[in-house]
């Protein structure tokens, strides 16, 4: 059986924002990309964000699964409920699809979202194979420590765009796509000092490149890779001694001072 990877999108768009490149690349190298879609968005748009949500994953060649009921993310809803239901539903997907990687946003990911599906999938990992990597991305709030690097040419930029472009009603609202080629040319100059160390020397001469932190939990903590490329992790070789617990478990900086407001429909200022 292939390996498999889950990726559990927040929202449907966030599987072609978060580190497409990176997925997109390991479905090149034969992986199922089992690509879960927690919530819907407002209640008024689930019928469009679903059919949007398929058509990205069949550009991507994507497996899609769809939490149901979708989750409940608004800024008013219980996003504990929410982190809960990843927490409880998200081991019988890895066992149902034999995954060894499960990617999501970070708990710190800033958009309120965002940050409860990060917390659902850090609750998971209590349950789930100590072998079982996390990979964590941020796009609302940059990753304090990175440690895997994954660079790319204009090929596979023009792939995440094409999957990108499946969204058409979110990109009506605020075009992603220059966030995705401005992160992807920022992070092939500045990602290569941030995951190897300052003063690092650049370690890809493509033009862009994606960035991710990676733990497994291992004895109660949550234990990070030393810096590698994406192609170089997962080894028996590999060690885990880089100690991120500190950092998961904490607040975030908006579950400490409050979120940013949630604009629905009405003409932002």
């Amino acid at each position: 059986m292939a390996p498999a990877v889950i990726h559990v999108a927040p929202h449907p768009d966030d599987e072609a924002v978060g580190c497409p490149g990176a997925l997109l690349h390991l479905r090149d190298r034969g992986w199922r990309v089992v690509s879960v879609v927690a919530s819907l968005g407002f209640r008024g748009q689930w019928e469009r964000r679903r059919a949007e949500s398929e058509e990205a994953a069949r550009r991507a060649g994507f497996v899609p699964v769809f939490v149901d009921p979708p989750l409940d993310l608004d800024l008013g809803a219980d996003r504990s409920l929410a982190a809960d239901r990843i927490a409880a539903e998200l081991p019988a997907m890895v066992k149902e699809h034999d995954a060894s990687i499960v990617v999501s946003p970070s708990p710190h990911d800033v958009h309120h979202g965002h940050e409860a599906v990060g917390r659902g999938v850090q609750r998971a990992m209590a349950v789930l194979p100590s072998t079982l990597r996390w990979w964590m991305w941020g796009v609302w709030g940059d990753l304090p420590a990175p440690n895997v690097f994954y660079g790319f040419d204009q090929k596979m930029l023009d792939r995440a765009l094409h999957v990108l472009d499946a969204y058409a009603g979110e990109l009506e609202r605020n075009d992603y796509r220059s966030y995705l080629w401005g992160r992807a040319s920022a992070n092939a100059v500045m990602g290569s000092e941030r995951v190897f160390g300052f003063g690092s020397a650049a370690v890809s001469a493509l033009p862009f490149a994606e960035l991710l932190t990676e733990v497994r939990l291992l004895d109660g903590r949550f234990l990070a890779t030393q810096p590698h490329l994406l192609d170089e992790g997962g080894q028996p070789t590999s060690t885990y001694d880089a100690d991120l617990t500190a950092w998961l478990e904490s607040p975030s900086v908006h579950e400490l001072v409050g979120y940013i407001r949630e604009v629905r429909g009405e003409t932002a200022p």
